[in-house]
């Protein structure tokens, strides 16, 4: 994005120490280019009521790939509708599984410069996608299987797998209440938690998601 060029999010790097001045560079950085405010926070501080739709970049050379990994369900779960982009990335690390949670959107590598980082940055603010030609090769590959939200199904209690096939099925409120014996307030509730953890906000969200991940082929 050109200097001067605003995004209503917030930015949050997410750092082991925020004490470190490769990381103030880097927020510096990100601040300059963008003209907003990049803070660092500890993965402690990141669960917050104030991140909710923002975006998270996240410093890879802090954590263990196993870390990352349970950090994204946290925020897949709790924030799904974050941007994550995994930032100082090693060309030579083998992190593609990373990409298996919907709320990774970009990746970024230690070698890219400023300008690479800011453009980067951007792509993913306006709602797309920014990885490497490697990381693409990875998805097209998979893209007809349901890794992208694997962890995400998985987290569903079986209501709200319930909940995801009839309205899958088109059924209306009043028809899912009646078919599982509920009240249309809990059916409802349980709708909003599946939105939640799908990181949709409605049922259009939902059919979208299904149908980008190929669950109706998949059987799930």
């Amino acid at each position: 994005m050109a200097q001067g060029s605003r995004d209503d999010s917030k930015t949050y790097l997410v750092v082991s120490h925020c004490n470190n001045l490769a990381i103030r560079l880097l927020a510096r950085s990100i601040e300059t280019q963008r003209g907003v405010t990049c803070t660092a926070i500890t993965r402690d501080d990141l669960f917050c009521d104030q991140i909710q739709d923002d975006l998270v970049l996240i410093n890879v050379l802090d954590f263990p790939s196993a870390e990352i990994e349970r950090l994204l369900g946290r925020i897949q779960e709790r924030m799904p509708l974050c941007r994550v982009i995994l930032v100082n990335a090693d060309r030579g690390d083998n992190i593609f599984f990373l990409l298996n949670w919907p709320v990774v959107k970009g990746v970024i590598y230690q070698q890219d410069n400023d300008t690479l980082i800011s453009k980067a940055i951007d792509v993913v603010c306006k709602g797309r996608s920014w990885f490497p030609r490697n990381y693409m090769d990875y998805l097209v590959r998979h893209r007809k299987t349901p890794t992208r939200c694997g962890h995400v199904f998985e987290s569903l209690t079986s209501r709200e797998r319930q909940m995801l096939d009839h309205v899958v099925r088109g059924m209306s409120n009043n028809e899912i209440a009646d078919a599982l014996c509920l009240s249309t307030h809990t059916v409802k509730a349980h709708l909003q938690s599946l939105y939640r953890k799908v990181g949709v906000k409605n049922r259009v969200g939902v059919m979208r998601w299904v149908h980008e991940n190929h669950l109706e082929e998949e059987g799930q």
